[in-house]
Formats: structure tokens, C-alpha cells, sequence
């Protein structure tokens, strides 16, 4: 969560760029005490004016401020640090129980398994399976591109995976390995934090399932998996050297 002052300043901004118009201190002050803010017209004008002074906002005569280029970068950088806390703080409660041994022991189980997976998907899968695979892909590039969780995204694409390889015995087994929720989460944080690309990954591993190449689409998954592990070691390397 942020910080009060910077938890105020995201409110004031956030209304002066949704009004839309010019607004003043005794308009801002009623919205923000009608939302349970106590803040008075003397300290939003304060706030104000170390807004003009920051470049945030620009004054258009007697009607108030509108909010500036500068001051819509401001809120954009604000948002982005609510939720890289929030992630941290979400980070920090699924990793519960998570040691490192155990994420790359998971890793590990799985990328024996989902290799052999994916080589049977690009044998069994059929049209309109490569289909919805590709179309979770998408939705997985597009919640990323906006920056939102696509944990869930992940766990429907490897799972579409599975489903397509038609093997029940290795479906099950992976979705024993999997049944830990928050493992996703953990995965796709450690991810973020370290700037892996992993929906060029799941790309690859598409490519060679849709072309029906099983040797290349287990290679791919592999390598998905090697480079979880990967990013699995660089995030405790650098935590232990902080």
C-alpha cells in the first residue's frame, strides 16, 4: 500500500484527470470528504500548489487546475507502485511455506513430465484444441501487456496442454504436481522480479505444437522449464546478496 501522502496525491490526481475540466479546492475537498478523507480547502489548495510547483497540474484561471502531461506520468508511475507493493505484499504471503529447494524440486518433477506432455500434444492435438490453446496465449500476452496477474493464464495453457496430449496417467501426474495454488503466483512474481519473458516461451512451445512437431515442441518445453529454474536461482542470488 502506499504511503499517505503519496496516497493523497493519487486521489487528487486521479479526480482532477477523471473531471475532465478545470477544478478547485472546494470541489476537490467535498468529493474527498465524501469519501471518507478528511481534508480541508486550505490544505487541498497547499497540495495544489506543490503540484504547479512539480509540474503536475496547471492552473486555467479562476476555474482551478487540469491536470499536465507530466502530471498524468505521475499517475501512471503512482499506479504502477501500488501494485508492484500489492504484488509484494501477495508475493510475500504465498511464498509461505515455499522454500527454494522445494520450488526447484516442483521444477523439476515437472519439466520430466510436461516435456514428454507437450511432444504428445503436437501428435493428438486437433484443430480447434490448437485453436483454444492459441487463443489462451493471446489472453495471456494481453493481460501482461497491461500489466495485470496472468498466473491464471499460465495454469490454462500448460493445463490445455495436457488435455490435448491424451495421456490420463501424465495428465494426473501433473496435475498432482500442480495442485499447490499459490505455486503460480510465487512462479510468475519471481518472474516479474527478475524481467523474464516467459509468454515468449509458451510462443515457442505453440509454434511447434500448431506445426505438429513433437521433438521440437518437448525442446521447447524444456527450455520453458530450464529457464524457470533459472529465474528460481537468480531471484535467491540476488535476495541473499541484498
Amino acid at each position: 500500500m502506499l504511503g499517505e501522502k503519496e496516497q493523497l496525491e493519487q486521489e487528487i490526481l486521479s479526480l482532477i484527470s477523471k473531471t475532465g475540466q478545470p477544478v478547485g479546492c472546494g470541489a476537490i475537498s467535498a468529493v474527498l470528504n465524501s469519501r471518507g478523507i478528511s481534508i480541508s480547502e486550505a490544505t487541498v489548495g497547499r497540495v495544489l500548489r506543490d503540484f504547479d510547483h512539480s509540474g503536475y497540474t496547471e492552473k486555467a484561471g479562476y476555474q482551478g487546475r487540469i491536470l499536465s502531461a507530466r502530471g498524468s506520468d505521475r499517475l501512471t508511475e503512482l499506479a504502477n507502485r501500488e501494485k508492484s507493493l500489492q504484488w509484494g505484499a501477495e508475493f510475500a504471503s504465498a511464498l509461505q511455506g515455499h522454500t527454494k529447494e522445494q520450488l526447484l524440486e516442483v521444477l523439476i518433477a515437472r519439466r520430466a513430465i510436461e516435456g514428454e506432455l507437450a511432444a504428445l500434444a503436437a501428435l493428438n492435438g486437433n484443430g480447434a484444441e490448437k485453436e483454444q490453446l492459441q487463443s489462451t496465449l493471446e489472453k495471456q500476452r494481453s493481460i501482461m501487456e497491461n500489466g495485470g496477474g496472468a498466473a491464471q493464464a499460465d495454469v490454462n495453457f500448460h493445463a490445455a496442454i495436457a488435455q490435448m496430449a491424451g495421456n490420463k496417467i501424465l495428465a494426473m501426474s501433473i496435475e498432482l504436481i500442480r495442485q499447490d495454488t499459490q505455486l503460480s503466483p510465487v512462479l510468475e512474481y519471481i518472474r516479474k522480479h527478475v524481467h523474464s519473458l516467459v509468454y515468449i516461451d509458451h510462443q515457442n512451445i505453440f509454434q511447434a505444437i500448431h506445426s505438429g512437431m513433437p521433438d521440437a515442441a518437448k525442446e521447447a518445453m524444456v527450455a520453458h522449464i530450464n529457464n524457470l529454474i533459472q529465474d528460481v536461482e537468480t531471484y535467491w542470488e540476488r535476495r541473499n546478496n541484498k
